[in-house]
C-alpha cells in the first residue's frame, strides 16, 4: 500500500511574511503557521534545511494517515485537500526508483513528460521543465490543490484582486507562495 503524504514542511525566509501571503492567497491558518488540507498539513517554518529532492520543501510520507491532520479547515478559496506535488527534473525516469521507495510505491505512469507516482491521499509527480512549463508556468516547484468548484475557485480569486492563468484544466495563480506556484484543480 502506498505511503501517505502527512507532512509538508515550507521552508521561507520570513515564516511569518509567507503566513501573511498564504492568508491573502485564500488559506485558513492555524496557530502556529499550519494549514489543515484533509490527511495532510503544511507548515510554513524559518530557514532549515531543505531535502535534496524537493528544494525548500520537506515532505512526510507514513504508512498511516496523519492522527494530527483532523478535518480540513474551511479555506475561502476552495481548497479541500492537497491533490499533488511537483516538481521538475531534467529526467525524471532516473529519479523513479528513489521516489517510488519514498512513497512505498511500485506503481506509478511514466510518460515523455514525467513520473508520477499516486500515494494513498496525493501524487508526487516529476516533470521534465518543458511539460512542467506547459502545465504550471515558469517554475520548478508546485504544489496542487483539490477543490469541488473551479468557478469558485475563480470567483474568490476575482473578487482578492488574485492574478491567475487557466492551464491544463486548472487556475494557477501569478503570484509565487515562499517560491512555489499554487495550482488548483477539480476531480
Amino acid at each position: 500500500m502506498p505511503n501517505y503524504l502527512n507532512n509538508l514542511t515550507i521552508v521561507a525566509e520570513n515564516a511569518a511574511e509567507a503566513q501573511k501571503s498564504w492568508a491573502r492567497l485564500g488559506f485558513a491558518l492555524l496557530p502556529g503557521g499550519v494549514i489543515a488540507l484533509g490527511s495532510t498539513i503544511i507548515v510554513l517554518r524559518d530557514a532549515a534545511e531543505p531535502t535534496p529532492a524537493f528544494g525548500p520543501l520537506s515532505l512526510t510520507m507514513t504508512e498511516q494517515p496523519n492522527p494530527d491532520a483532523g478535518a480540513a479547515a474551511p479555506h475561502p478559496n476552495g481548497a479541500r485537500a492537497l491533490a499533488a506535488v511537483v516538481k521538475t527534473m531534467e529526467n525524471p525516469a532516473d529519479h523513479a526508483e528513489v521516489l517510488g521507495r519514498a512513497a512505498n510505491q511500485r506503481e506509478m505512469r511514466a510518460t515523455s513528460a514525467g513520473v508520477e507516482l499516486k500515494l494513498a491521499n496525493a501524487r508526487l509527480e516529476a516533470l521534465t521543465p518543458a511539460a512542467f512549463a506547459q502545465r504550471y508556468g515558469d517554475g520548478e516547484q508546485a504544489l496542487v490543490f483539490a477543490t469541488s468548484s473551479l468557478k469558485a475557485v475563480r470567483a474568490f480569486f476575482n473578487a482578492a484582486g488574485l492574478v491567475f492563468e487557466e492551464k491544463s484544466d486548472r487556475l494557477v495563480l501569478a503570484e509565487r507562495a515562499a517560491g512555489l506556484i499554487l495550482a488548483f484543480e477539480a476531480p
